[in-house]
């Protein structure tokens, strides 16, 4: 059969290492570790594991490019072109963000080697110790702030601070986007902030507390770096005992009883089954529950009615979905108050403050400031603060809708039914349009307005020729007068209602804001760690799987709840801390 045997040449040409046999009828592969997705924590994995000898075989279903070949949009540090490539995301991903609200929306996902990493902001921060304190006292024995912090050590190559709060030797660089870079709009909101009793600090990821401060960013030298090109160098990729396999999907895990053995994979190629010791999933809070499901672990009683063996009764896999919900506000910039076309990155300046609500902790609410809003000309002139619950309570779910591997899950994010979360984004859009009152931004932010993410500024947000020339026209008629400035914005960008209107009348706003909360990509939550008896935890400390042996989940779906962070850093500092775990075992 052609696509076995080239499937097995290509193998043998790739990997000449002992560990792979030809077996009549097919390909056997002796392998230590499959790890299953190739984003943030598959890179850390595939890196840390096969660096003492272990056969280790990388699946991911999106494409792979090799460190002299990263496209340009990838290597961009503005990542608004690379977000928006549809060759990088999983094209058919939906997900209900408000339950109650009709609208679903596609829902952003890599599927490209290094995942998230390759095509977000790349913002680098941490979240609060206290967070990883909660986590440890709630099951995830050692997953405490002294326990994390070698991990986010060991990730990370500083440069800029050279202190015990940081590494200094790591495979990833985190630099900081400079005050000298900072645009008028972000100097005016950094003035705004001070005057409200949010101080700047030099470093987001040192003492954590409320405040604003330049941003660290996986960027060397005003370009990305993405899990993949740290972890996955072309030295470490010249290593004869790692195979990576790209544009690959894995259709199920094998087992036998309730032992793992290995995975069902599909690409241009055809079907392939691979076995292995141990599986490591690094799929992702959305995709790692899915397959954990299509192979029989999970809520015994979903998989029965979608026709699927049982072979773990799991509760917890797919519960307890968690993002950060956020709104923003934007506003049309002076031209010598915008980005400069060779500033680094994307969000300018990040900030942290604290909402007092009842039974939140500190620092539970997070502002990004953009001096540009999209790649196109009308984003190149509007300034936005973009905030969010960093501390969120909702929970939402993730679970199938039929057997198949080709229809995507049924996502349900549920954002916003904690009433803690509701109400907090509504005081912080009333306390960002204070800010945007404040002397300094008046002056430059002109005529600010909700804005909203819709599926039309989705549309106009894709990177090609149509959309240039249509906001090209919208633009240069926004320049033309501030008349029409105001009514092309009422009209074409917003859906009607004035930031007025909406503080006006709670009813409104709260209403608003249902209809227009966003996610801002950070998943986690749907394999939680946990004690083996508690109904929702799906894995132990370690990542193993309760109840089946040789399987194990290392993303951010582990994650007993979502940090107060951006999640790439964590994701990777998980990475880390459990290939060091699984080392250790062996």
């Amino acid at each position: 059969m052609k696509s076995l045997n080239t499937r097995a040449s290509w193998l043998l040409s790739r990997t000449p290492c002992p560990g792979i046999q030809m077996k009549s009828g097919g390909l056997s592969l002796l392998i230590d570790y499959i790890i299953v997705g190739g984003g943030s924590s598959g890179c850390v994995m595939a890196n840390r594991l096969s660096a003492n000898g272990s056969r280790v075989l990388l699946i991911e279903a999106g494409p792979d490019f090799r460190p002299d070949a990263i496209p340009d949009d990838i290597l961009d540090g503005d990542p608004t072109r690379a977000y928006y490539n549809p060759r990088y995301q999983w094209p058919s991903l939906n997900a209900t963000i408000v339950q109650d609200v009709s609208r679903r929306t596609h829902y952003e996902q890599a599927r490209v080697m290094g995942g998230g990493s390759s095509i977000n902001a790349q913002v680098a921060n941490r979240g609060a110790p206290a967070d990883y304190d909660e986590w440890a006292s709630g099951g995830a024995t050692g997953w405490d702030w002294e326990g994390v912090l070698p991990y986010f050590r060991r990730l990370e190559c500083d440069l800029d601070f050279n202190n015990e709060f940081h590494g200094n030797d790591g495979p990833l660089p985190i630099r900081r986007v400079g005050k000298a870079e900072w645009s008028g709009f972000i100097r005016a909101a950094s003035s705004a902030f001070e005057d409200s009793g949010i101080p700047f600090r030099p470093d987001f990821n040192g003492e954590f507390g409320d405040g604003h401060s330049v941003v660290p960013l996986t960027n060397r030298n005003r370009h990305r770096v993405s899990a993949a090109m740290a972890y996955l160098s072309k030295s470490v990729r010249a290593r004869p005992n790692l195979t990576i396999l790209p544009e690959t999907t894995v259709v199920r895990l094998t087992s036998s009883g309730r032992q793992i053995t290995g995975v069902e994979t599909e690409s241009e190629t055809g079907r392939h089954s691979y076995s292995a010791s141990t599986v490591v999933l690094c799929a992702g809070a959305i995709h790692s529950p899915a397959l954990l499901m299509r192979s029989g672990i999970g809520p015994a009683e979903q998989l029965l009615n979608v026709g699927i063996p049982v072979v773990a009764d799991l509760n917890g896999v797919g519960k307890n979905l968690q993002e950060h919900p956020g709104v923003a506000i934007s506003a049309y910039l002076r031209q010598d108050d915008r980005m400069a076309p060779v500033a680094t990155g994307y969000i300018q300046m990040h900030a942290r403050y604290s909402s007092g609500y009842e039974g939140c902790p500190s620092s539970d609410m997070a502002i990004s400031a953009l001096a540009k809003s999209a790649w196109h000309p009308i984003g190149k002139r509007l300034g936005t603060l973009a905030f969010w619950v960093n501390r969120a309570y909702s929970t939402g779910t993730v679970s199938l809708r039929n057997s198949s591997h080709a229809t995507e899950p049924e996502v349900n994010f549920n954002m916003l039914s904690d009433k803690r979360d509701g109400e907090r984004l509504k005081e912080a859009f009333r306390f960002v349009a204070q800010l945007l009152q404040h002397k300094a931004l008046l002056a430059l932010a002109l005529d600010p307005f909700p804005s909203t993410w819709n599926g039309r500024a989705k549309r106009i947000s894709k990177y090609n020729r149509l959309n240039f020339g249509l906001t090209s026209i919208v633009a240069t008629l926004m320049e033309s007068s501030s008349w029409l400035r105001r009514s092309l914005i009422r009209s074409v960008i917003t859906d009607g209602h004035s930031i007025s209107d909406l503080l006006d009348s709670d009813e409104l706003l709260g209403h608003f804001i249902r209809q227009n909360a966003f996610g801002n990509f950070h998943p986690t939550s749907t394999c939680r760690m946990g004690p083996a008896l508690e109904p929702t935890s799906v894995t132990d400390p370690s990542g193993r799987v309760h109840q089946v042996s040789g399987l194990r989940v290392a993303d951010a779906s582990v994650m007993p709840f979502c940090p107060r962070a951006n999640t790439n850093i964590p994701t990777i500092m998980v990475a880390e801390k459990m290939s060091h775990a699984i080392l250790n075992e062996r």
